[in-house]
């Protein structure tokens, strides 16, 4: 019953990680935003440190053309991996499963492309689609595939029966990424899944022990003689191995944590590896019951993933010296801030990094796991600036060089109350060009007006993107930036959707350099 054990170890899992994940995602927010109303910095630091010199920057060769070229390669990589493990996973399941031998390319290929459907929501995940969208688009893959088999396939075949197992293959899958890594539990779920994985195996473990306990009459009357009930001495022997093993699993979450900062791995290829494991996994448990403990080989298929990778990395890398991006919007407005940063901010890292001052709209969507685990240590307090020692400790650690997939990250700055305005200064100086997100501006924003001034001031800046709606006080905006307006230019995001996202974009990549 090992398969059993594992399927139930996964359930488990999954279960676990969505709900533990989406509670730490919303204790998250919370914790963000009362940090952020903190006012008055610890005493210690010294006066305020000068903006950093800008060099001189050369013309880069950044462009909406190039950018389109570069997610257009991530995106080819991906769906070429995708294939490779897919067609692996046919010439496994036709070799050892279904034990043919006199299947044609034809048949090798079509079974493969079905498999290889993990394509889906590893670009749906890349591209910030909904779980909906993604989950549908899947369905209408395998539909596809599935009916081209069917026409393919000899009278034996029934539709019913190829579209159960069509079905079977994406179902698993889509559910437990339903659960543990959509929506508020992207940015934590998936991170706590290998937790919950190691917990939920030492809990079988235990029980297995109790199982043989129980089976030896010595050891089964020392139990009766405890006057425990059933169910207490159930769960003693199901959770007492997590007090053995919580701590090397979150050494290994942890060791997740430290594999992203030294750039093993991105957050897109981390889900899509993740997808990949569970698609193989639904493969192996229904395989075991011919071949037994054999079927586990076809997870071997998944090391063309960092194989992959690995190959395609000098056809991934971007141009050195990436232009930077700083993001500041209107606070308080999060559904339009997060469409903004998945539709605009998500295709800008193909070409450049990104900056901006962290609020609670962007908390889960520029939330990476050394942060996650930062907060779940208590230690969440000390990514927040507290004076011009911080802020110059954390500009001197801005990473700026892509990830294996050909991307940049995102900096953000946590800031107190007290300390955004000296965080402000310095990135702007730092900037190369601004999107700021004026949507809903009021003459009461003073915040962001101060924002308008400083970029007004801001004489290395050539290109400023200003976004607005029916509802953003043009007027006031246009007196915090004063007589100098030819670098701002002024967006109309009334209604947002792919073609204005690309529009912004271009106005941002194509700007003159200094």
């Amino acid at each position: 019953m090992w398969d059993g054990k594992i399927a139930s170890v996964f359930v488990f899992a999954v279960l676990a990680s969505a709900l533990a994940g989406r509670i730490v995602a919303a204790r998250y927010r919370k914790r963000v935003l009362a940090f952020m109303s903190q006012g008055t910095p610890p005493a210690g630091d010294g006066g305020a440190p000068a903006p950093p010199q800008r060099a001189a920057r050369a013309a880069r060769a950044s462009s909406i053309a190039a950018n389109r070229g570069a997610r257009r390669r991530l995106a080819l990589a991906i769906v070429a991996i995708s294939l490779a493990i897919g067609l692996s996973q046919s010439w496994w399941s036709l070799q050892f499963v279904y034990n043919e031998t006199g299947y044609g390319p034809i048949k090798l290929s079509l079974i493969g492309a079905a498999y290889a459907w993990v394509m889906v929501p590893a670009l749906g995940l890349l591209w910030r689609w909904h779980w909906l969208r993604i989950a549908l688009t899947s369905a209408a893959y395998m539909a596809a595939f599935g009916l081209l088999m069917y026409l393919r396939s000899t009278g034996a075949q029934s539709l019913v029966s190829m579209a159960l197992w069509l079905g079977g293959t994406i179902a698993v899958p889509l559910i437990a990424f339903g659960l543990a890594a959509s929506g508020r539990a992207r940015a934590t779920g998936p991170y706590l899944l290998p937790l919950f994985l190691i917990l939920g195996g030492a809990s079988i473990a235990g029980t297995d022990l109790l199982g043989q306990l129980i089976e030896r009459p010595s050891a089964l009357q020392w139990i009766v003689h405890l006057g425990a009930s059933h169910v207490t001495v159930f769960a003693a022997f199901a959770l007492a191995p997590w007090l053995i093993l919580a701590w090397p699993a979150w050494r290994l979450a942890r060791a997740l944590a430290r594999g992203y900062q030294a750039k093993l791995y991105s957050e897109p290829l981390y889900l899509m590896g993740s997808y990949w494991l569970v698609a193989l996994l639904v493969t192996a448990l229904p395989a075991s019951h011919g071949i037994g403990a054999a079927s586990l080989t076809v997870i071997a298929c998944w090391l063309w993933l960092p194989l992959g990778v690995w190959l395609a990395r000098g056809w991934l890398a971007p141009p050195p010296d990436p232009p930077n991006l700083l993001v500041l919007r209107v606070f308080r407005r999060d559904s339009e801030v997060q469409a903004l940063f998945d539709s605009v901010i998500e295709r800008w890292r193909a070409s450049g990094t990104v900056s901006l001052i962290a609020g609670t709209d962007l908390a889960l969507n520029t939330l990476e796991p050394d942060e996650l685990f930062a907060y779940l240590n208590g230690r969440l307090r000390e990514r927040f600036i507290a004076g011009p020692d911080d802020l110059t400790r954390q500009l001197a650690a801005i990473d700026a060089l892509p990830d294996p997939d050909g991307r940049y990250r995102v900096a953000d700055f946590y800031c107190f109350d007290s300390t955004w305005k000296l965080a402000l200064a310095a990135l702007v100086a730092r900037a190369d060009v601004v999107l700021m997100d004026l949507r809903g501006l009021v003459a009461d924003n003073r915040g962001c007006l101060h924002e308008l001034g400083v970029l007004a001031l801001a004489a290395h800046l050539q290109r400023v993107v200003l976004l607005f709606d029916r509802h953003t006080d043009r007027a006031a905006a246009q007196a915090a930036t004063g007589a100098d307006s030819q670098r701002f230019l002024w967006f109309d995001a009334n209604r947002p959707d792919n073609a204005s996202a690309e529009a912004v974009l271009a106005n941002l990549l194509d700007a003159p350099r200094t």
